[in-house]
């Protein structure tokens, strides 16, 4: 019995390394962009929000890294980075930095991701703020959706409408934009 036992917890090891390894990213044909709707509000652009400063970039040979800074390190994967940052007033100490990652196998041209897919690209999301403690931590992304699309160009066109958990309450990240 104690034999069955530990070959049973053996075999789910195994099944649940070899799935994690095997992540298949589901892809978008001529992405429709679905995530948000038209003439949704607050949403990212390459445009950005009034006084917030916006750099949207694609690193090659890059991996996920949610103990650096901007979230990542050197890999063999695509990393998708969406950085904003806000100054705030001269007067008070209320900067805030927006860090949205994700990674995307280099061969890749397209994906589709909706709720606990978005795992298998290792979303994480942070905010730094001077005024808040949870918020400084990346923060895994497991609910909502994101499309994208490698452009003629080499660019990329990604969409997402994602909720990212804190205690407090969620936050909401829409965005639309080119990734360079």
């Amino acid at each position: 019995m104690k034999n069955t036992i530990f070959t049973f917890f053996l075999t789910l090891v195994f099944i649940q390394a070899c799935e994690k390894d095997d992540v298949q990213i589901p892809t978008c044909k001529d992405c429709s962009f679905t995530c948000l709707e038209a003439g949704e509000a607050d949403v990212i652009t390459n445009d950005c929000i009034d006084d917030w400063n916006c750099a949207f970039t694609v690193n090659s040979d890059s991996k996920v890294a949610i103990d650096e800074w901007e979230g990542l390190a050197n890999g063999s994967k695509n990393v998708f980075r969406m950085l904003n940052r806000n100054p705030g007033s001269a007067l008070i100490d209320d900067e805030l930095t927006d860090v949205l990652v994700f990674e995307l196998d280099e061969f890749q041209t397209s994906f589709s991701v909706e709720g606990r897919e978005m795992k298998g690209m290792n979303v994480h999301f942070r905010r730094l703020s001077q005024s808040c403690c949870d918020a400084s931590a990346f923060k895994a992304v497991i609910s909502g959706c994101m499309q994208g699309e490698k452009q003629s160009d080499g660019t990329w066109l990604v969409q997402g409408n994602l909720t990212i958990p804190y205690s407090t309450e969620d936050r909401n990240v829409k965005f639309h934009a080119q990734f360079l």
